[in-house]
């Protein structure tokens, strides 16, 4: 880099100190980098506690599915409460918090197990978790005998289930609470659904039993399909 010259003489060569300025850059590059790893070593840490948490929660779910087969549900859902409070935010609270809900209606305790239910399907569940929240809601609501609100809670449950005769069966449960609250449009509907898309289910055999109680159009069963040597399958 050169001066200017005011009177017209040969500029001079200004002296650049580089290693100033090389200096002065790598200590904001030092500076930029360190921010980096914090920020790389934050997220590592976080996903390692993570995993960390999650395989611990795991490991309570395992425990406490034992007791439940072993028949101590007390104690089953007192550690399931723990596993929840502790584990919060884990796929395996996630399925505890369902299986404690559904020791709560075996046992009779249907308010509490459904004021639980209604906060946790209002929560950001994986959709195996959600369908099966909902469709214990719906059983709850079902015997508190709000109908109308089962049936609901029930149609979400197959529409958050993945599986179809998941959905399929979700619906009946639908239609067989619509029935009961007297809204047989509603059933039909229901079971019309189960009929329309689920028709080759096993579960298509009770829908047609059930639309026809109501008074509903029942289609006649798929017919059996051909085997690839033009043998009809059974």
């Amino acid at each position: 880099m050169t001066a200017p010259s005011t009177d017209g003489s040969t500029p001079t060569v200004s002296p650049l100190d580089w290693q100033d300025w090389v200096r002065n850059h790598l200590k904001r590059v030092g500076i930029g980098a360190g921010v980096v790893v914090v920020v790389a070593g934050s997220v590592l840490g976080y996903i390692a506690s993570m995993r960390n948490k999650e395989a611990q929660a795991s490991q309570a779910l395992s425990q406490a599915w034992a007791t439940v087969e072993a028949g101590n549900m007390p104690l089953a859902a007192n550690d399931l409460s723990r596993l929840v409070e502790r584990y919060s935010g884990t796929s395996a609270a996630e399925e505890g918090a369902v299986l404690l809900n559904e020791i709560r209606l075996l046992n009779g305790e249907t308010d509490v197990a459904v004021k639980a239910l209604q906060v946790l399907v209002g929560k950001n569940l994986q959709h195996f978790h959600q369908a099966s929240a909902y469709a214990l809601l719906g059983g709850g609501l079902e015997n508190q005998g709000k109908l109308r609100e089962a049936a609901a809670a029930y149609r979400s449950a197959a529409a958050a289930a993945e599986l179809g005769f998941l959905k399929a069966q979700y619906l009946i449960d639908a239609g067989r609470a619509f029935a009961a609250a007297s809204d047989t449009a509603a059933a039909k509907t229901a079971y019309g659904e189960v009929l329309t898309k689920f028709g080759e289910l096993n579960q298509a055999a009770e829908a047609r039993v059930r639309m026809a109680e109501i008074g509903g159009d029942v289609p006649p069963p798929p017919k059996p399909k051909a085997s690839p040597e033009g043998v009809q399958a059974s």
